[in-house]
């Protein structure tokens, strides 16, 4: 990646062309008093439009890792900007974030969880699932997926929705993803006919959460 992640001003390293890098530092939580942000000690600000928290416990190695799949994923071309202007206004609009936990039910996610009440939180990430040096490796590193989750649920769905709106009969994606899983089912079937090719199985995940992994999947293959 050619983002060049500085901890307190002091590089971490590179590879690329630094002419084409944006320096990402880790401050310190600007945010303490918004509602649901207060257990957050780490902070990166991503090309103006997407923040990433982090608790304290988190390494500075996976709060700049996250950071740089963020840029990388909105800014592909890495001339500094992120490559859709609609996309960044809707991130903005929505203060689009990612959390990262130390472990599920720690403190601060249950804080973040009843107390969060913006639009911008689409998605988590928790600290045994992060890997800086197997980036987006499936088992390894869940980065890649839960960020794109973000920017496609906050961005993308809403500025696009007759392509990508997760509600039934919504959208060109929808309707391709209702083929894929050999019919419309608002919830998991219990088995997935025969004809069909996306199994999705997370009895947590309603249809709107079906075509965002639907969403994610299609990306990634």
């Amino acid at each position: 990646m050619r983002y060049l992640a500085l901890i307190f001003g002091i590089a971490l390293g590179f590879i690329g062309n630094t002419q084409n890098s944006v320096c990402m530092v880790i401050e310190n939580n600007p945010n303490v008093n918004v509602s649901g942000l207060s257990p957050f000690a780490k902070y990166v600000n991503v090309l103006d439009c997407f923040s990433v928290y982090a608790e304290g416990t988190i390494s500075d190695t996976k709060v700049l890792h996250a950071a740089s799949v963020a840029a990388e994923l909105l800014d592909n071309d890495e001339n500094g900007f992120v490559d859709d202007d609609a996309l960044k206004i809707a991130l903005q609009t929505s203060n689009a974030l990612i959390p990262i936990f130390f472990q599920e039910n720690s403190n601060a996610e249950n804080i973040f969880f009843s107390q969060y009440n913006g639009e911008g939180a689409a998605a988590v990430l928790y600290n045994d699932e992060m890997n800086p040096n197997q980036t987006g490796y499936w088992g390894s590193d869940a980065t890649v997926e839960e960020v794109i989750h973000v920017i496609n649920a906050v961005g993308h769905t809403s500025i696009y929705p007759d392509a990508f709106s997760i509600e039934p009969n919504s959208s060109l994606m929808t309707e391709a993803m209702d083929v894929a899983r050999g019919g419309q089912f608002l919830s998991v079937p219990n088995q997935y006919p025969s004809d069909a090719w996306y199994h999705y199985d997370d009895q947590t995940c309603d249809y709107g959460c079906m075509a965002i992994e639907y969403m994610y999947w299609s990306v990634v293959s």
